[in-house]
């Protein structure tokens, strides 16, 4: 089986050396390897060597998986399914997409059982079924900026896509220093007159399934196909678990309903007032922010996409 890997020294957990590691634990099994600094890196290895591949793997964190996936996606005819099986090296600060396959351990220990998996199929050129895990995606059309269709596994505005720029601004990278983020932004809301201030509303026009959402400005805007989205919690209130779509959360109250109710929420034990709160096939959204996916920034002011289901990929789990 060839393998083709990409290792993204930039992602924050990569550190110097990591790229020779990986080599020795894979041996004769990374008949491509690689490292990268920039996009156009990715799409130049993916292009040359796409019909000589089995299986990829990204060694990075939700960015350099959702990088790779589009490339991949675009470069084998954007159909319903990705069908090439891919690997997450799990090496960025939250690796959410990696969390969920769940990939246990840290980046070493994924890639001797990645070996091991590997060397037990011998010439087979498929990975088997049982180290598959078929995931569905979003699929967004940028319609502002015009950036074309991209495919994604959350999405978010507003107050998190806030809390994630000055995370990556500021070259934040454990679990606890975003947290901490969190709890001084509501610190800063509350205490203070900072106008740097992170929770604040934005301006949107919302239209789920054909529908216009009734308000206009909004704390929150999360689509996700996890059941839990984003900053750590449950949804506020547990959707259908068989629905087919993505969850679609919106809260556009009062934030201090929000932070004095924060735990009866985020349990999901009660839906908040002026919120949208369900399982969607389609989204339209027009706002006055910029917008995260996967990790990765859009920081235009003027955001414009239609949001729906997107193909399904197979990720690989060990």
């Amino acid at each position: 089986m060839k393998v083709g890997i990409v290792c993204n020294i930039n992602a924050r957990r990569n550190r110097k050396g990591i790229a020779r590691r990986i080599r020795a634990i894979l041996k004769d099994h990374a008949y491509i390897f690689e490292e990268t600094e920039r996009i156009q890196d990715l799409e130049r290895i993916i292009s040359e060597n796409i019909d000589k591949v089995d299986v990829w793997c990204f060694v990075g964190g939700d960015g350099t998986l959702n990088s790779g996936i589009n490339l991949l996606w675009e470069k084998t005819g954007r159909k319903k399914e990705l069908e090439i099986p891919v690997m997450v090296g799990k090496a960025g600060t939250l690796n959410a997409v990696a969390e969920k396959i769940p990939l246990k351990g840290d980046l070493d220990d994924i890639m001797i059982r990645f070996y091991e998996t590997l060397s037990s199929l011998g010439n087979v050129p498929v990975i088997p079924r049982d180290n598959i895990r078929k995931f569905n995606t979003i699929k967004l059309n940028f319609i502002k900026p015009p950036l074309g269709e991209r495919i994604c596994f959350s999405f978010f505005l507003g107050t998190p896509y806030l809390i994630s720029q000055k995370v990556i601004e500021s070259r934040i990278s454990s679990k606890s220093s975003i947290i901490q983020t969190i709890y001084s932004s509501i610190a800063k809301f509350v205490f203070g007159q900072d106008d740097e201030r992170l929770i604040r509303q934005i301006e949107a026009e919302i239209i789920t399934e054909g529908t216009p959402y009734p308000y206009k400005s909004h704390y929150v805007i999360i689509g996700s196909i996890f059941r839990e989205p984003a900053l750590f919690f449950r949804p506020f209130a547990e959707p259908e678990k068989y629905k087919d779509g993505f969850y679609f959360l919106v809260y556009s109250g009062d934030v201090w309903t929000a932070l004095k109710n924060f735990r009866t929420y985020a349990r999901g034990e009660k839906r908040p007032p002026h919120s949208f709160n369900d399982v969607i096939q389609e989204a339209f959204i027009k706002a006055k922010s910029g917008i995260n996916f996967d990790g990765e920034l859009i920081r235009s002011e003027d955001i414009e996409i239609k949001a729906e289901c997107g193909p399904i990929v197979n990720l690989i789990k060990v």
